[in-house]
C-alpha cells in the first residue's frame, strides 16, 4: 500500500512484528509505522516527570527479564 504523506507528516517506526508462514515457520520481522504530524511527534525532552519515570521503570523490568532469558539460554548451553 502506498500513502502519500502531507508536508507536515512523517513515518515513525513503533516496533516490529514477527510473522509466520501458514505452516508455522518463522518469516522475517517487518517494521510497523504510524503516520504522525511533525509537531506531535514527541521526543525524550517532551516527557513529563511521571512519563519519564514510567519509561525508566519499564526499561528496567524488560531489561531484567531479558537478562533472565539470556542467562537461562547460557545455562542450557545455548547462544542468544
Amino acid at each position: 500500500m502506498v500513502v502519500k504523506l502531507k508536508e507536515n507528516q512523517r513515518l515513525v517506526c513503533v516496533g516490529q512484528t514477527a510473522l509466520r508462514a501458514p505452516d508455522g515457520t518463522p518469516l522475517p520481522a517487518k517494521p510497523m509505522y504510524i503516520i504522525t504530524d511533525d509537531d506531535t511527534a514527541g521526543n525524550a525532552e517532551d516527557l513529563t516527570i511521571s512519563e519519564s519515570g514510567l519509561y525508566d521503570d519499564l526499561a528496567a523490568v524488560l531489561g531484567s527479564k531479558f537478562k533472565q532469558y539470556a542467562d537461562g539460554l547460557q545455562a542450557a548451553g545455548m547462544e542468544l
